[in-house]
C-alpha cells in the first residue's frame, strides 16, 4: 500500500475520533477544554495536508529506535524523570479548576462594597469572637417558645446548620453548581 494513502488513512481516522470526542463534550465541558479538543482535531489533517506525513512517520520511527536503544544510564534516568515531571505538570495543570469570570466579578464587587472581610474572621463564626477579643462569650437570647413549640434561637441554629451543610455540600462538588465567592460570603455571614 502506498505510504501517502496510509498517512491519509491515519489522519482521517484520528480526525474523526477527535471530532466525536469534541461533539460528546461540547455542552458539558468548559470553553477552554472544547477549544483544546478542536485544536487537537485540526492537527492530524493539518499534518497530512501540509505534506508532513512522512516527517511524522520518520519522527515516530526515530522515537521507536531511540527508545529501543536506551541504556538507562543515570544521566538518561535524570532526563527521563525531568521529562516525566514536565509532562505531569502540563497534564496536571489542566485538572486544576480555573476561576470563572463570574467569580472574579463577584469578588471585585464585594471588594468595592467593602464586604470582603479578613479570611480569619470568615473562618471563625461570630459566637467565637470572644476568643479573639477577650470579652466573655455572649449569652444566648432566652426567648419563649414560638407557637410551633420551637424557640427562636433553636430555629436560628437549625437554619445556620442547614446553611452550613449547603456550603459544605456544594464546596466539594467541583461542578458548575459550586458557589461563587459572593454566595459563599453570604452563606458564611448567615452561618455566623
Amino acid at each position: 500500500m502506498d505510504a501517502n494513502l496510509i498517512h491519509l488513512l491515519i489522519a482521517s481516522v484520528t480526525t474523526v475520533v477527535c471530532v466525536i470526542i469534541t461533539a460528546l463534550i461540547w455542552r458539558r465541558a468548559q470553553v477552554k477544554t472544547v477549544f483544546w479538543w478542536i485544536g487537537l482535531t485540526l492537527l492530524p489533517m493539518a499534518i497530512y495536508l501540509a505534506g508532513l506525513g512522512s516527517a511524522a512517520e520518520g519522527a515516530a520511527r526515530s522515537f521507536y529506535a531511540w527508545w529501543n536503544g536506551l541504556q538507562f544510564t543515570p544521566i538518561q534516568w535524570v532526563g527521563l524523570v525531568l521529562g516525566g515531571i514536565g509532562a505531569l505538570l502540563l497534564v496536571g495543570s489542566r485538572l486544576i479548576p480555573s476561576e470563572s469570570a463570574k467569580d472574579r466579578r463577584a469578588r471585585s464587587q464585594s471588594r468595592e462594597a467593602g464586604g470582603l472581610q479578613r479570611a480569619s474572621s470568615l473562618a471563625r463564626p461570630a459566637r467565637h469572637q470572644h476568643l479573639r477579643t477577650g470579652l466573655p462569650p455572649p449569652e444566648p437570647a432566652a426567648t419563649p417558645p414560638a407557637a410551633g413549640g420551637e424557640s427562636e434561637s433553636r430555629r436560628d441554629e437549625r437554619t445556620a446548620t442547614q446553611a452550613r451543610h449547603q456550603l459544605i455540600g456544594r464546596r466539594g462538588s467541583g461542578t458548575s453548581q459550586s458557589l461563587s465567592l459572593a454566595q459563599q460570603l453570604s452563606l458564611r455571614r448567615r452561618v455566623a
